[in-house]
């Protein structure tokens, strides 16, 4: 009777393993491409492929929460032949990774297995409901990324056919034709014609230059834009491009490639001529971005102080701005002017109030400290950071992580 009750409660498990498993989509077992092409011309289906990599967190969200998914399953498992790759351990993987251009993860792509070509593709992890849409759209030949490419190649440039395409460009993560493509059709209006609500839904999703034709005749027209699209939204744009080509100046070290100084002064330039309240912090940035170019680290502190004592700053740009030139001392062979920069971090460290902040002022500090050879203070303000990110952390009761700095 024992027995009879573990078999029961065996097959139970097995049954309802089954079943769990049959509520999401079902990926083929085999990881040979040319069976999986074999299976998918039989039976009439694309492939959807999920490219993955064991690291990538993303990735994991999918498989557990999205892939999962009954309605998910029930619509993937019916419309394709569903299969995973890791791109760097699988062998056809590795091969498919070069093939269909996976750059990113998760890739999401689906696949004609007669032609071999990708017919749609999504970077990027979502929602169940982003990924079921996403099928939907992959099985329309007019709207999928192929069709899209291939109308607009045909020479179609209708709104809505030039909003489908850029957003599938986007999703596909292929920036340059985006911004190509873009480009393309707003650069040939006239200011007359760039005006409608339509074409600042392009702009706002597609154009990021503010040195761009589009992003110029938006500032040269602000109070037609703000009558279409609200003053608040504009607005925010026009900052957020702004302060996006100013950070990639300030950002700029030797080793990047070559500085682009017409670039630069053509945003100066147009940053002289604007009036909002965040120009002369970006102004200012660029200014003293120019000293660290030239090496020039005295000038640069003096840049600093000069933007300080007139405040430019607001909404805590000025740690960034601090953090940022403070640390091409590292560049400076100058042991008093480092010497001059570890200071004035231990000052600004005293008057900072967030401990993130602090910690942050302290991996500065440790840096410059290396940088005059004094390890034992490098290590001593390594612990100074460590200590003031627990700090953080214990004040904010775990609800704030500290930013995870890239350099």
């Amino acid at each position: 009777m024992k027995k009879l009750f573990v078999l029961i409660v065996l097959m139970a498990g097995i049954v309802w393993g089954a079943e769990a498993q049959s509520k999401g989509i079902t990926f083929e077992q085999t990881k040979e491409w040319k069976k999986v092409l074999k299976k998918a011309k039989k039976e009439k289906k694309l492939i959807f492929i999920d490219c993955y990599t064991s690291w990538c967190g993303p990735c994991k969200m999918l498989s557990s929460q999205v892939f999962t998914r009954e309605d998910v399953g029930n619509q993937f498992n019916a419309d394709f032949v569903n299969v995973k790759y890791d791109m760097e351990k699988d062998a056809d993987g590795v091969m498919l990774k070069d093939k269909f251009e996976v750059k990113a993860f998760p890739t999401l792509v689906f696949v004609d297995p007669n032609t071999q070509q990708v017919v749609h593709k999504m970077v990027g992890a979502g929602s169940a409901e982003w990924l079921m849409e996403g099928g939907k759209i992959a099985k329309d030949p007019q709207n999928n990324l192929s069709g899209l490419t291939k109308r607009y190649e045909a020479g179609e440039r209708t709104t809505d056919l030039l909003s489908r395409y850029l957003t599938a460009l986007s999703s596909a993560y292929m920036q340059e034709k985006q911004g190509a493509v873009a480009a393309e059709y707003l650069n040939a209006l006239s200011d007359d014609e760039i005006v409608t609500k339509d074409n600042w839904e392009l702009i706002k999703k597609n154009v990021s230059d503010p040195l761009s034709k589009p992003i110029r005749q938006v500032i040269a027209n602000i109070g037609r834009f703000y009558e279409v699209a609200g003053k608040e939204v504009v607005d925010y744009k026009l900052e957020n491009s702004i302060k996006g080509a100013v950070a990639e100046i300030m950002y700029w070290r030797s080793g990047n490639g070559e500085f682009n100084e017409a670039r630069n002064a053509e945003l100066v330039k147009l940053l002289q001529s604007l009036d909002y309240a965040f120009i002369p912090g970006a102004l200012a940035g660029l200014y003293t971005a120019e000293y660290v170019r030239k090496g020039d680290y005295k000038g640069m502190l003096n840049s600093m102080r000069e933007a300080f004592k007139y405040n430019v700053f607001r909404n805590g740009e000025d740690q960034m701005y601090f953090q940022n030139n403070i640390e091409a001392l590292t560049g400076c062979d100058d042991k008093a002017l480092v010497q001059e920069g570890i200071d004035w971090i231990d000052t600004r460290c005293a008057q900072t109030k967030d401990y993130f902040a602090k910690a942050n002022l302290m991996n500065s500090k440790a840096r410059l400290l290396t940088k005059n050879g004094d390890t034992l203070g490098a290590d001593k303000a390594k612990m100074e950071e460590e200590k003031y990110n627990k700090e953080g952390e214990k004040r904010s009761g775990g609800k704030a992580v500290r930013a995870i700095r890239m350099n």
